[in-house]
């Protein structure tokens, strides 16, 4: 009655679903565009120049070519200037932006600050920018200029990068942060936290930090925020390639000091605020060069790792190589590194976030199959491999509780080897064991997959038989009996013969726990004993056990 209630629900909700479809399509014509927005009643005002011509600003002068400007369109856009306004002026045309504010950028130009100029053919006056000079060394800001279609799209090339790599980054933090959620394993907290961190460095790097308008509050410190969670992330970083290495398990006292360094990485990048622009400039370089170092210590310990044939040597290598690429390029081509390095390191960032996260899920993984390896060991009886007392007891329950939910019947059998210790006395004690493992063996075919055998010790066994009834069990004893006449021609020690008591129950409307089934099962079989052995008795044909 019960499935026919859902069936009927079902049908139901089909058919409304169905006449609902039906009747969309009945209205179904030219389709209606769906507006959405307002009139606008205010105006988005350009920003001001406020042309601070401080002395300490750089000024760049873009000539005009010889005979004079053709009268084209210009696309002048200045790509990492990290810090302060920038201001390009041609005659009366003058457009300032910030990076740190995207609500100032010309809307045509998303990764830098740029603008379109138009001078009058043969103008010969030269198109001037201005800006900060950069607090960063080893970032130097790119000018380009050309016809604004090819400026635009590559514009838009770098800004997709840049996008791609940040939501790769988090999308791989959210990730993380759900497996936690999931397994409560630490390892997945921390790598988020990591990540996170990672995510806040480059869209600081990028100005993605300021898009659509600045979204962390660190108004006037940016570089300085940049500086102090690069020092961070070389800490972290060293910690996880160590710990995904073969050198966490050869030398633990390696893991201990970066450990340790680490934390003192933390501590330097926590006070990067407090440096002076030169000291600063100091870190920032000493950071980069000193991470390029240890990707480049990390790629010898991957190889050594894939010489010696150890794992993880692959993937910590394939993690450090694109930075061990942009540190050859720092030190080789450098003017050519410079015009893409900053998507350069935002790849190289998702990269390695993204080969930490393949090596700590199949770390985990395999964490998790080793401990699943040792409790199918601890619930294994490690003689005969089946189920020992302990698991035994724990299906039962499981059992005991279905049974009872449904209403199906569940029966045990309690089976006793006769006179094994005369086997033992006889035959030794490697053939007691040997015809242990036959009658486990035996067992296994005897009874249906959905039955649980165990060894409760010694030479007792238990079968519980969810949905059979005693009289099934018996049938499938008498069975086992039969394969087990011939136990001495097959084990070839003439003169054994192996027999077995058995003591059968049944699941009572009134059993709270195991102990009941169990105890009625034992005394059955006991009583099976008592009757003169290699027979079968039912706990309910007991007299203290009859209803």
């Amino acid at each position: 009655m019960r499935r026919r209630g859902w069936q009927a629900m079902a049908m139901s909700i089909a058919g409304a679903l169905l006449a609902c479809v039906l009747s969309a399509c009945g209205q179904a014509g030219v389709p209606v565009p769906v507006v959405t927005g307002t009139p606008a009643l205010v105006s988005d005002d350009q920003h001001e120049c406020r042309h601070a011509h401080r002395p300490d600003r750089q000024r760049l002068q873009l000539p005009a070519p010889q005979g004079g400007w053709s009268g084209h369109p210009q696309a002048v856009v200045v790509l990492n200037a990290l810090a302060g306004e920038v201001d390009i002026r041609h005659g009366q045309r003058d457009r300032c932006g910030t990076l740190a504010d995207a609500r100032t950028l010309d809307s045509r130009f998303r990764a830098g600050v740029g603008t379109v100029l138009v001078p009058e053919r043969g103008d010969t006056a030269p198109i001037r920018i201005e800006y900060d000079a950069n607090p960063l060394p080893l970032w130097r800001p790119i000018v380009q200029l050309g016809e604004p279609t090819p400026v635009q799209r590559a514009d838009i090339g770098r800004f997709a990068i840049r996008v791609g790599s940040l939501a790769v980054v988090l999308t791989l933090m959210m990730s993380a942060l759900l497996s936690f959620v999931a397994t409560r394993e630490r390892a997945f907290l921390t790598y988020a936290a990591t990540v996170g961190v990672l995510a806040i460095w480059l869209a600081l790097l990028s100005g993605m930090w300021a898009w659509p308008r600045p979204w962390l509050p660190i108004a006037g410190f940016a570089v300085e925020a940049m500086v102090g969670l690069a020092v961070m992330l070389v800490g972290a970083t060293t910690l996880a390639l160590v710990r995904q290495s073969w050198l966490r398990r050869r030398t633990p006292q390696v893991e201990r000091a970066v450990r340790w360094g680490a934390s003192a990485l933390v501590i330097a990048g926590l006070s990067a605020p407090l440096l002076p622009p030169i000291a600063l400039a100091a870190m920032s370089v000493a950071t980069e060069l000193g991470f390029y170092l240890l990707a480049l210590g990390f790629a010898g310990v991957a190889v050594t790792a894939i010489v010696q044939r150890r794992e993880g040597g692959a993937s910590l290598l394939a993690g450090v190589l694109p930075f061990l690429a942009v540190g050859a390029l720092e030190a080789l081509a450098p003017n050519a590194l410079a015009l893409w390095k900053v998507e350069a390191f935002m790849l190289s960032g998702g990269w390695l976030a993204l080969t930490c996260s393949m090596v700590l899920t199949l770390r985990l993984g395999l964490l998790r199959r080793q401990r699943d390896e040792m409790t199918r060991l601890a619930q294994t009886d490690p003689l005969t491999g089946l189920s020992n007392r302990r698991a035994a007891l724990e299906h039962l329950e499981h059992c005991m509780a279905a049974a009872h939910a449904s209403g199906a019947p569940l029966t045990v059998a309690f089976l006793d080897l006769d006179h094994f210790k005369r086997i033992n006395d006889l035959h030794g004690h490697e053939c007691g064991d040997r015809v242990l493992r036959h009658v486990a063996h035996a067992l296994r075919g005897a009874f249906r997959s959905a039955d649980h055998v165990a060894r409760m010790g010694g030479e007792e066994f238990l079968v519980i038989l969810p949905g059979a009834d005693p009289e099934h069990a018996r049938l499938r004893v008498d069975a086992l009996r039969a394969v087990l006449s011939n136990t001495g021609v097959l084990l070839d020690k003439p003169g054994l013969t192996v027999t077995l008591s058995t003591g059968i129950g049944a699941l009572r409307a009134d059993d709270a726990g195991v102990d009941g089934l169990l105890q009625r099962a034992d005394a059955a079989m006991y009583a099976a004993k008592r009757a003169g052995r290699d027979r079968t008795a039912f706990a309910d044909a007991l007299p203290e056990f009859a209803d």
